[in-house]
C-alpha cells in the first residue's frame, strides 16, 4: 500500500515542546515560535498520480496552498519566511519530505495514515517530534 492522502486533517497533538525545539535549533524567533506552537492548523490533501496539493490555514495566518511533484526539488518559503528546497517521497505507507535549509541542514518530515489520522514524524538533527492530526 502506498501513501494516499485526500481530505482534511486537524492537528489535535502538538508534541509542543520537541517542536519548539526544532523551531528554535533552525533559528525560529520565540515570539514565532510561541504563535506556532499554539496553533491548530488544518490541512487539506489532494493528488493526482503524482501531482499533490496541500492547503494550510490555521487562525491569523493567511491560507497557504502549494503545488509539488514527488520526487522533485523544489523552492519553498516557510510561513516564517525562511527560503527552503522540498523534495517529497513516497516511502511504502508513509511521504517523506527532505527539507533542505539555507544553512545546508535538513528537516526530514515523515507523514503516515493510520485510520482517520495522520501521523507526523519531525527529525532535524537530534530533535525528534510527533504531530497528531485528526481527519475532519
Amino acid at each position: 500500500m502506498v501513501f494516499e492522502t485526500t481530505g482534511k486533517f486537524q492537528l489535535v497533538v502538538g508534541d509542543d515542546d520537541n517542536y519548539g525545539k526544532i523551531m528554535e535549533a533552525v533559528g525560529i524567533p520565540p515570539e514565532k515560535r510561541q504563535k506556532v506552537i499554539s496553533l491548530r492548523p488544518i490541512c487539506e490533501y489532494s493528488h493526482d498520480g503524482d501531482q499533490y496539493k496541500v492547503s494550510g490555514s490555521a487562525e491569523g495566518f493567511p491560507e497557504r496552498s502549494k503545488d509539488f511533484v514527488l520526487n522533485v526539488e523544489q523552492e519553498e518559503t516557510t510561513m516564517d519566511g525562511r527560503k527552503v528546497k522540498s523534495t517529497y517521497k513516497r516511502n511504502g505507507k508513509s511521504m517523506v519530505q527532505h527539507e533542505v535549509q539555507e544553512n545546508g541542514s535538513t528537516i526530514v518530515y515523515e507523514r503516515e495514515i493510520k485510520g482517520d489520522d495522520m501521523h507526523v514524524k519531525i527529525t532535524y538533527g537530534n530533535h525528534v517530534a510527533n504531530r497528531v492530526f485528526k481527519r475532519l
